[in-house]
């Protein structure tokens, strides 16, 4: 993977988050309707689509160059990659919520779970938030549903890829079955991006002009399913096969033919960038630019889980018209910058985390059992 890909995977993490951000930003309550063209297409949801294919290739190309490393080195990097964000969101939403709801709660109705506060908690830090049919959502923070997809994601690849012989038989399908069937739904994107690593590292016999068609074609596909409003057709023909009750079980999945569609096209636009590189060898310099995107994905993250209720507390606390074009731009600018300075305190400085992880959850001595199953 050289460095002008990996700059321009950078750039779609980076972007996908901001996606995010605008998507939850078009609510009408926060700016009175008049960027509903956002929401009726979820560009949101499309963001989150991205963001599992991208996180399925890169997992695969990580475990793959770090095998050596094992399984509990392999969880520590995932654990410190969520927790570092995760706590502080919790913190997050412990301090703002109470807040937002004190002197506006109607920006909160309906976005606002605070009941059972423990059960929230401890599924949300646990990443069981959304397992089988349950959906727990903590505070104000919608966003959080994309870690219980996930966190399970990673247990099931790492199970399958650093396990041997029945132990992994065993586990793997423990993992997939405790995960639930709305993790199963949007599981063929997140392994799409682990099916694109497997093509990409055999892709050199594929000709330029293909790599273009590929770059292209896609983005026209999605264009043309986008303005033909394919994505309402395929959820609405899912609530008809499921009925209204299986529709509510599925959650956030009820758009899986959509979004699995999705991280096909999407795979694809990447491996012809991919290709298109390569027969180029681009190799961007350290530039201005190249230094922003890549500081900008480093936060993406935290922008990811931060945003929302730094978002509703700007939403309840902005004083003037909810059709004022001054206040559209606080509320897109504050939930931003709050969450990069955030990032600067958290995503960023995860090392310390991930170390005292990999110390924990390193080999026991001889004669005791490690923490987790052995690799061999």
């Amino acid at each position: 993977m050289n460095r002008g890909f990996s700059l321009y995977l950078d750039g779609l993490r980076a972007g996908a988050a901001l996606l995010v951000l605008i998507s939850h930003w078009a609510y009408e309550r926060f700016t009175g309707g008049q960027y509903g063209w956002i929401r009726e297409h979820d560009l949101g949801g499309d963001a989150v689509v991205v963001f599992f294919v991208l996180s399925g290739f890169v997992i695969a190309y990580t475990a793959e160059k770090r095998a050596r490393e094992g399984l509990r080195n392999f969880a520590a990097d995932r654990l410190s990659r969520l927790w570092s964000v995760a706590i502080p969101a919790i913190l997050l939403v412990i301090l703002c919520d109470p807040i937002g709801i004190l002197i506006d709660s109607t920006v909160y109705d309906g976005f606002f779970r605070g009941y059972d506060p423990t059960r929230r908690l401890v599924t949300a830090l646990t990443f069981t938030n959304e397992l089988w049919f349950i959906s727990v959502r903590p505070g104000s923070n919608g966003p959080w549903w994309s870690l219980g997809y996930e966190a399970w994601y990673y247990v099931i690849f790492a199970c399958a890829f650093f396990l041997r012989g029945s132990t992994r038989i065993f586990w793997t399908t423990a993992a997939i079955a405790l995960a639930g069937p709305k993790i199963w739904l949007l599981a063929p994107s997140w392994g799409l991006g682990v099916a694109l690593w497997h093509v990409v590292k055999h892709s050199a016999s594929l000709r330029l002009r293909s790599g273009l068609a590929l770059i292209i074609l896609p983005i026209a596909a999605y264009g043309f399913m986008q303005s033909a409003h394919m994505p309402m057709a395929l959820e609405a023909w899912t609530e008809g096969l499921l009925g209204p009750r299986g529709t509510v079980l599925i959650g956030y999945s009820d758009t899986f033919l959509w979004a699995n569609l999705l991280g096909l096209l999407f795979a694809l636009h990447l491996l012809g960038v991919h290709v298109v590189m390569q027969r180029f060898a681009y190799e961007p310099g350290a530039g201005h630019i190249a230094e922003f995107i890549r500081w900008a994905a480093g936060g993406s993250f935290a922008l990811y889980l931060f945003h929302y209720p730094l978002l509703q507390l700007s939403g309840a606390a902005l004083p003037g018209e909810i059709s004022a074009i001054w206040r559209h731009g606080l509320l897109l600018v504050l939930p931003l910058v709050g969450a990069y300075a955030l990032a600067a305190m958290t995503e960023r400085r995860r090392d310390p985390m991930r170390d005292r992880l990999r110390q924990l959850l390193a080999e026991r001595p001889a004669g005791r059992r490690g923490w987790l199953p052995a690799t061999r």
